[in-house]
């Protein structure tokens, strides 16, 4: 008698749901390359709109009555120019709207170019539209990545494909396609192959990072040291020179006069420059880590409320203030699988960040989370100040993505945009995750996710 494996149901659940994670996963890489490419693109969108929508309009009388074409469209034309006006519009565009920038982006870069070009072409077949064609083949190319043109241009000439087997009396000029498919093949592995250069630009960015990093760090630390070692040996003899100023006024002998206040300036000038000394080293290590790549860096069991603890004890305060605004709850605790410095320099971007924006808003209180659960455990850093937009939110993780809120509303870019993307990779390496709640004007909230440690549940 045959015993049914307890196990044997839950595979197909598995695999399915792993497969459905991968969808997931690819989706939101897409995703993110649709907001890069949107947000490179955008300091060009308005100027791309005011063009677009003025030539494929002004074009019509161009091939209508000055070069007659065998077909033109006109309300389809005028349809595919008003695409482009919205672009035109985009510094108006309410902020609510922004968080849909890319994804109208991506349509009126297919609606207009490869679609209604592709239509044209079809119907033309001259080579004024095989021309135009081409060019806005290489358009798209320098616009988007390969994987982005392929779904823009593979979608754009489907539809115009599919409108041209639809129109009434369309034919297709089958020998002028076939001799110009061999072209049009060319064009678009030659500017594959040219968009190597943009991989190339980034990875010179982060080289360029990692080197100016390090020679940051050279130039600064000795001077650093210097500095500290001039502070602790001011230290050390300060007190017997206030004693013997003090002294000196009161025996009567011909001493400069120093006010009171004066001197307590000098004695707490010395944890002052020792706290600004930590503060830069500080500063230099977390540059240094973020900059370069997480690797295969050793993870052990480490207690969670430990190095909590350890981060608020280091991070270097501005005041004593900032660090009173900081709280801990008093209970929670759990064993997390990984790397003492990693989680330290991650809790220290989430508390800088918080400080920054408390700080430039005026208002706000940090409270820091311990909390083993069931599936797994978190560590949540909870901030009551500005809040982050809402079309803001989605990108905050992406490398050398820095945005900065202020008091009207408007975005600033600061800072070399590393730390949360550091953070993420960091959590990843972990086999845990970052994520991010907020609600502008209100409250930041940052999550940091591990697994149990015993169920060694590493992605």
């Amino acid at each position: 008698m045959n015993v049914a494996d307890p196990h044997k149901p839950a595979r197909p659940r598995q695999f399915f749901r792993m497969q459905l994670w991968l969808l997931l996963r690819a989706f939101a890489r897409f995703e993110t390359t649709m907001f890069l490419r949107t947000r490179y693109s955008q300091p060009k969108m308005v100027a791309i709109g005011v063009v677009g929508s003025f030539c494929l309009a002004v074009y019509y009388p161009v091939w209508a009555y000055l070069f007659p074409q065998p077909y033109e469209n006109l309300p389809m034309r005028l349809v595919c120019s008003a695409t482009f006006i919205p672009l035109a519009l985009l510094p108006w565009w309410p902020r609510r709207l922004r968080t849909h920038l890319p994804t109208y982006w991506y349509f009126a870069m297919t609606v207009a170019m490869p679609f209604f070009v592709g239509y044209m072409t079809l119907r033309n077949a001259t080579p004024a539209w095989l021309m135009t064609h081409l060019a806005c083949v290489m358009l798209l190319m320098m616009l988007f990545d390969i994987a982005s043109f392929l779904v823009v241009f593979s979608i754009g000439s489907l539809l115009a494909g599919l409108v041209f087997a639809l129109s009434p009396e369309a034919h297709l000029q089958t020998r002028t396609m076939l001799e110009y498919i061999p072209l049009l093949l060319f064009g678009m592995v030659g500017g594959a192959t040219c968009t190597v250069s943009s991989n190339m630009a980034e990875q010179s960015r982060i080289d360029a990072l990692t080197a100016a990093s390090n020679n940051i760090a050279h130039e600064l630390r000795t001077p650093l040291g210097s500095l500290r070692i001039a502070a602790r040996a001011v230290a050390r003899f300060m007190p017997d020179l206030i004693r013997s100023h003090r002294l000196a006024e009161h025996e009567g002998l011909a001493v400069p006069e120093v006010r009171a206040q004066n001197l307590h300036a000098l004695e707490r000038s010395i944890g002052v420059m020792e706290r600004e000394v930590t503060y830069a080293n500080t500063i230099i290590d977390m540059l240094l880590l973020s900059a370069r790549p997480i690797g295969e860096v050793p993870l052990t069991l480490l207690a969670a409320r430990e190095c909590v603890e350890q981060a608020l004890r280091r991070f270097p305060y501005g005041s004593r203030a900032e660090r009173e605004r900081i709280t801990l709850s008093p209970t929670g605790d759990f064993p997390l699988l990984g790397e003492e410095a990693l989680v330290v320099h991650i809790l220290f971007n989430l508390l800088r960040n918080a400080l920054f924006h408390t700080d430039r808003a005026g208002k706000g209180d940090i409270q820091v989370f311990v909390e083993p659960g069931e599936q797994a455990n978190r560590i949540r850093v909870h901030d009551t100040g500005p809040g982050i937009p809402p079309d803001v939110v989605p990108r905050i993780f992406n490398r050398f993505y820095s945005y900065a809120s202020d008091s009207a509303g408007a975005g600033t870019v600061t800072g070399l945009g590393i730390g949360l993307a550091f953070c993420r990779a960091a959590m990843e390496h972990m086999g845990g995750g970052i994520a991010c709640r907020t609600n502008l004007g209100e409250f930041t909230e940052f999550t940091l996710t591990f697994p149990h440690p015993e169920t060694g549940d590493r992605q």
